[in-house]
């Protein structure tokens, strides 16, 4: 690949564009895509708060029920994370007006936008090369949202479909997390798309 005549993503990332590496009959083992055009609100939620914040927020999100530790839950268009037994982060779309923050102000609404990075990772070899860099289970049920860690580097992982997986790195360390990746991607095939606004809705 020319490098020099390659564009880089404008993302975080700072990936190079296109399809690098091995590939296989011309398909990448690998795909890899920072999103953005999300607002990350976290809310903190002591126990004995947990009955009226499930009531509230069932009826302003119009949510059937609270997603469960390390899992999800989603509405037309929110998407409802669980990291901690006492945290969840909501998902928006940003510049989507929205009261909730004003709703749910005792539960100490932090927006963590600017501290994450949502990288998306698909194809056959996504979960091989996951689980290069860390022991989590990816057989697990789609919409599971996993703790763990790269290179000592504590990551979320939100299983999105089968062989599609969304990681949210800490910002400070994006890149460098995004580099080892993508280094190791090229072994299966990796084509790095530009980066693309998250369409929450889907």
């Amino acid at each position: 690949m020319d490098r020099q005549n390659s564009k880089m993503t404008t993302g975080i990332s700072g990936l190079f564009l296109g399809k690098q590496g091995r590939h296989e009959d011309d398909r990448p083992g690998v795909i890899m895509q920072e999103l953005t055009g999300y607002q990350l609100t976290q809310l903190a939620v002591f126990p004995e708060q947990m009955p009226k914040f499930q009531t509230g927020l069932m009826q302003l999100i119009n949510i059937d029920q609270l997603a469960d530790i390390s899992a999800s839950a989603r509405t037309s268009d929110v998407l409802l994370l669980r990291p901690e037994f006492t945290k969840f982060w909501l998902v928006r779309q940003r510049g989507e007006e929205s009261t909730l923050s004003q709703a749910l102000a005792q539960y100490f609404p932090l927006d963590l936008t600017g501290s994450k990075v949502v990288m998306r990772l698909s194809g056959a070899d996504a979960a091989r090369l996951i689980n290069r860099f860390c022991a989590v289970d990816l057989g697990c049920p789609k919409g599971k949202f996993l703790a763990t860690a790269i290179h000592h580097v504590p990551v979320h992982i939100l299983k999105a479909s089968a062989t599609a997986y969304l990681l949210f790195l800490p910002r400070s360390y994006a890149e460098s997390l995004a580099e080892l990746l993508h280094h190791s991607a090229l072994q299966f095939g990796v084509d790095v798309k530009s980066v693309a606004e998250w369409d929450i809705k889907k």
